[in-house]
């Protein structure tokens, strides 16, 4: 296959699904990783795609399109345990939480062995997997639908279900943090359950690392005023971090 044709399945790629992952491409198309690694270096430098662990994702990613987990996961790993470490700070033993799907909260969830006596309740499927066999937490699921792809429960039976609770702390994600102080989400489906979350806890807190922070996502969760922690980590920019002061948000840089 031409260098050219190569590229031109890689930019269709891109458009359609707005991310390559390298070893399910070679699969499919029976190009060796390597092959693909280098179209990919080359359509960075044409500024198509940004290169991430595992493969690229489109430059533009647009309001509503949604990257799987397999990839999210692979992105921005160290501030997300730096984010997850200092959210672990906030829990104390005993307390009840929820947890919102993602990434970051997985990385989270990762460190909860340490605490005792811990109730956690939560949609996403990896999560309660590693969390099941934990013994000194009391883990509870939602009900609901498994979204392919992404490993979580949605639908009106989560919604239903948080909305019934009272917790000390939720610890929910955000696809986006707009200027405006707008939380936002690609996809429409969560912010409801995100939104009953918010409405369970005594406390909220906000995981979110710094690429999140100016940008725009289809759907509005919340306004950043509605929660009361939000953790980021070090790479936020001046700019950013003037708006989160005028708008009196309580901001830990981890």
């Amino acid at each position: 296959m031409l260098a050219e044709e190569r590229r031109a399945i890689l930019q269709n790629k891109l458009r359609e699904d707005g991310y390559i992952q390298i070893s399910d491409l070679a699969d499919e198309i029976g190009i060796s990783s390597a092959t693909i690694r280098r179209d990919i270096i080359a359509l960075e430098k044409e500024g198509l795609c940004f290169r991430k662990r595992g493969g690229a994702v489109r430059s533009a990613q647009g309001v509503t399109m949604e990257i799987p987990y397999e990839i999210k996961r692979l992105q921005k790993t160290n501030e997300k345990a730096r984010i997850a470490k200092a959210a672990l700070n906030l829990i104390e033993n005993g307390n009840t939480i929820l947890l919102d799907a993602g990434s970051t909260t997985y990385a989270l969830a990762l460190l909860l062995h340490k605490k005792k006596n811990l109730t956690v309740v939560t949609h996403d499927l990896n999560i309660a997997a590693k969390l099941a066999s934990i013994p000194n937490i009391n883990l509870i699921c939602t009900g609901g639908i498994a979204r392919a792809n992404v490993f979580t429960l949605q639908g009106t039976q989560v919604v239903d279900f948080i909305r019934n609770l009272k917790v000390d702390k939720s610890f929910i994600g955000g696809d986006t943090i707009h200027k405006d102080g707008t939380i936002g989400n690609v996809n429409i489906e969560e912010v409801p359950i995100k939104q009953a979350m918010i409405a369970a806890a005594a406390q909220v807190i906000l995981l979110a690392d710094a690429s999140k922070f100016g940008k725009t996502s289809f759907a509005k969760v919340a306004d950043v005023k509605e929660v009361d922690i939000v953790i980021t980590d070090s790479s936020i920019t001046q700019e950013l971090l003037s708006c989160c002061e005028n708008e009196d948000i309580n901001l830990i840089i981890a």
